[in-house]
Formats: structure tokens, sequence, C-alpha cells
């Protein structure tokens, strides 16, 4: 793989470099978000398998890097950050970050999820299929990422979608935190990490505001995650 890091740190880009288990894979590194105008803006991002990205930055921000990729790119991208609660993940998420570590991180736990992300983005690029249901009165379009009823529609994430499209697979059955996070945001469940919760809660907001019955239909299946009840191709 070739994967671009954007980090500040020179201690984490030296270890990263020590301790990358994959001694076949190319890693390029930039250090400030000049530096990484000319590769986020050129056709040269169009080489990288993945970008690796520090949310904090000398000279910018990172999310305003992570926006601009996200306009012309796909590419799979990992932030990361020395902090964070579960609302600014998932405001991360939103933006469209397909991971997120803190620091301090294991070298190759990071190997791992970037090579995961990889590997599904190449196997799955046409996952997102037309797929139309209904989620009790209200139209659920994933290919269009929407919620509709009548002349009303509210707007999925990307997340948002994923989450909604392995529920609806397994729509009647409990799904458990371990495999949505799978699924829907490429890495494991970690106990306690509210991150699927605030999406749901998003999720439920969205469906709320088209149907005030929308939200009875994502139900929580205590003990074990979500359940999708009434989901109707």
């Amino acid at each position: 793989m070739d994967i671009l890091f954007v980090e500040d740190d020179i201690l984490i880009c030296k270890t990263v470099k020590a301790a990358w288990p994959m001694p076949g894979d190319s890693l390029h590194f930039v250090s400030t978000y000049a530096q990484s105008l000319n590769l986020i803006f050129g056709s040269e991002l169009m080489r990288f398998d993945a970008v690796v990205l520090d949310i904090h930055l000398p000279d910018g921000d990172g999310l305003g890097i992570l926006r601009t990729i996200r306009s012309n790119s796909s590419v799979p991208i990992v932030m990361i950050s020395g902090s964070g609660t579960p609302e600014t993940r998932a405001g991360i998420f939103d933006v469209g970050a397909d991971d997120y570590l803190m620091k301090p991180f294991s070298v190759r736990e990071l190997q791992a999820r970037v090579s995961r992300l990889v590997s599904v983005r190449n196997s799955t690029r046409v996952d997102r299929q037309a797929a139309v249901f209904m989620i009790g009165r209200c139209e659920c379009d994933l290919q269009k990422q929407q919620l509709r009823l009548d002349s009303e529609s509210q707007t999925l994430t990307d997340a948002e979608a994923r989450i909604i499209g392995y529920l609806h697979e397994n729509a009647g059955r409990n799904c458990s935190k371990s495999a949505i996070y799978k699924h829907a945001f490429f890495r494991n469940y970690v106990p306690g990490d509210k991150t699927l919760d605030v999406y749901v809660g998003r999720i439920r907001k969205k469906l709320s505001a088209l149907d005030t019955s929308g939200a009875d239909f994502l139900m929580t299946a205590r003990g074990a995650g979500y359940r999708l009840e009434q989901a109707v191709r």
C-alpha cells in the first residue's frame, strides 16, 4: 500500500516508520497543512491507498484537509488525535473520516485498521447499491442517502447509511454493537464507546422529524445492541 501521513509530531513519525509491520508498504510523511496542499489538491492524491491524518496541525485544521479530500476522493482516511469525546468523534465521522484513533496508539493496530479499510474499499466499491425500503411510513434510499416522507426529506451521512443498511439486512433481529461497529465503522467495539449510541440518536431524530412515530422502529435491544422493525422492501 501507498499511505500518506499528515502528522507534525516527529517522534510519532519516526515510531511509525520503525515499527510499521509491512515492509512492502510505502509511507509518505508531511508535517504541515501547507505541505499537504500540493497532494490533496493535485492528481498525486490518487496514488495513495489511504490517508492517516492528525486533527491538530501547527498551521491549520486537519478537518479542513479531510473536507477537501472528501470533496473529490473516497480514499480511506484514518484520523488521529490526542483528545476527543463521543460527540467529537461522531462529528469527525460526519465530515467523512472512515476511522479514528486516539494517541498514543499501537502502530500494529493502525496498520491493521488501514489495511482493513483499503481491503473493504477495494472489495465493496459497489456496496452502496440501489436499496430502497420502508421504515414505518418513511422511505429509506441508501443510494441517495435520504429518508423521505411525502415531500419532506432528511439526509443521511455515510456512517448513518451504513448503520441503517446493516440493520435493514438483519431486520427483526437483534444486532450486536460489535457487529454494527465492524460494518459501519470498520473497527471493533470497545465497551464504553458511545459513538454508535450518538449516531442512533441522530438517526432517530431524523426519523421523528418526518414521522413522529418513525423512531419507534429503531429499537434498543437491551443487553445486545439495536434492532430495526418493519423495514419492508
